[in-house]
């Protein structure tokens, strides 16, 4: 009798150790960084030993910042501050070395570049006084060889630009002010700070007009490319009073999110949420962004001059044991819930319920769509589809599926994770009769010819297209 005792006993203990250590797998799964197959060459140039070439100071700021910010993103990031000729071709080298196992690579530099015969050069730190066309040239880096270089078929690559200086050769029948269009590779986008023929603003702060804007956005979770680049040419414009208004090209053959693979720490999250709620200025703020966006992408916006909103780099933070962590996970859940309830409920107080559900389930159905799960019309109607994208998020998740239902519980855990979570749209496969019945209606209808007023059955909706860029786009126009 002791003896069985002892075993129920030690049987009891071994479920609840193994069961605490996958609670905490759970846990170290949904925090710990992704492996990073995206590599990223950062520029930037400033000290330039010609007089004749004007020292920039904000292009060695604006690479190291952007630097910061996309190891942040999980990229694998090599930087190049004040590269010489020779500098440039070791930065290119090593890159090169990397590019078996990338599967994105985004280029940025900063510094000067120009254009002559409509060829685009960026110019090392070392390009001598620039007497002569054939001086000017002989070092200095081709951006057509750049892009022949790093684009690929199955491999996107990304090349942003705020090097449109003026010539400082002069003007003349092949040479021009800025820089000019190119010839973008296979599945390549290229971003010029300004467009084509223009000149950029070095800016008068710690970084350049162009530079501020996307580093204001590079870092926003739910952002296409497309889309980050349409607030980057908005915010640039505004920020240089209308003389400056990036300009884009592009092949890509999908969509980018360079919030693929971002780690986010759940209680700065959180608590940027909570400091939103208790001011009424940041709180109406909030209530006009969430018009436009998705409830992350809202407060990661308004929280950009909220302190507890910067979200720290993962080597900055030091590393916490998994209860710790555990417990951290869980005290944001309960407080974004509880912040959840006042916002999204409590918008819908004197609403009947119907109206209340619809709120919470346009919400749910918004970051779902974020976390790339959910791809039909948020309209606030829980149906099968949201089910099935619900179902996909908590399958790519690892997750059980605890309840299919919108609560604010699961708007709280949808709003707490980061990245693009389903790689695919849902789609939803016929079921075997129907198939069966549509193949043979269309082998009847094919043993006969259809009369001039009769019409054909008619087919199933084609599904929605997907979200990519197509074809070549001239200054964000897709």
């Amino acid at each position: 009798m002791t003896n069985s005792l002892f075993r129920r006993f030690a049987a009891v203990l071994l479920v609840m150790f193994f069961g605490s250590i996958g609670t905490q797998a759970a846990v170290e799964e949904v925090l710990a960084p992704r492996p990073s197959k995206r590599l990223a060459i950062v520029i930037g140039n400033s000290n330039y030993q010609s007089a004749r070439l004007q020292h920039l100071t904000n292009a060695v700021n604006d690479a190291t910042q952007l630097s910061e910010g996309l190891k942040r993103l999980n990229f694998d990031v090599l930087t190049g501050l004040d590269l010489s000729s020779d500098g440039f071709a070791k930065l290119f080298d090593r890159a090169e070395s990397k590019l078996a196992t990338a599967s994105a690579v985004v280029i940025f530099y900063a510094g000067h570049g120009v254009q002559l015969q409509g060829e685009n050069y960026l110019l090392p730190v070392d390009t001598p006084d620039p007497e002569t066309l054939e001086r000017l040239t002989a070092g200095a880096v081709r951006l057509n060889d750049v892009i022949a270089r790093f684009s690929n078929r199955e491999r996107q690559t990304f090349i942003f630009l705020d090097a449109c200086r003026n010539n400082p050769v002069g003007k003349g029948a092949s040479m021009m002010d800025g820089l000019a269009q190119v010839e973008v590779g296979e599945n390549t986008f290229v971003a010029f700070a300004t467009q084509p023929g223009n000149i950029t603003a070095d800016g008068s702060g710690d970084n350049s007009p162009f530079t501020t804007a996307l580093l204001r956005n590079v870092e926003i979770p739910g952002l296409s490319i497309s889309d980050m680049m349409i607030r980057v040419r908005n915010e640039t414009e505004a920020l240089t009073a209308g003389r400056q208004v990036p300009w884009d090209q592009s092949n890509l053959r999908e969509q980018f999110y360079f919030t693929e693979q971002q780690v986010l720490d759940p209680a700065k999250l959180s608590s940027s949420l909570s400091r939103i709620l208790s001011d009424p200025a940041a709180k109406q703020k909030l209530l006009v962004e969430l018009a436009s966006n998705d409830l992350q992408t809202a407060v990661l916006i308004v929280g950009q001059t909220l302190r507890s909103a910067e979200i720290p780099s993962p080597s900055d933070v030091p590393p916490e044991p998994p209860a710790t962590r555990l417990a951290s996970l869980e005290g944001a859940r309960q407080s974004v819930v509880s912040g959840l309830e006042t916002l999204i409920v409590g918008t819908s107080a004197g609403e009947p319920g119907p109206a209340k559900a619809s709120d919470l389930a346009r919400s749910i159905q918004t970051e779902l769509r974020r976390l790339g799960c959910y791809r039909m019309t948020v309209d606030g109607d829980w149906g099968k589809r949201s089910v099935q994208a619900l179902n996909s998020y908590y399958r790519n998740t690892n997750r059980p599926a605890p309840a299919t239902e919108p609560t604010v519980e699961l708007l709280g855990d949808l709003f707490l994770h980061s990245g693009r979570v389903c790689k695919d749209p849902v789609i939803v496969k016929a079921s075997r009769s129907k198939v069966a019945s549509d193949a043979a209606r269309k082998k009847a209808a094919a043993g006969r010819k259809p009369s001039p007023t009769q019409r054909s059955p008619s087919s199933r909706p084609a599904a929605p297209p997907p979200d990519i860029s197509g074809g070549v786009g001239i200054g964000g126009v897709f």
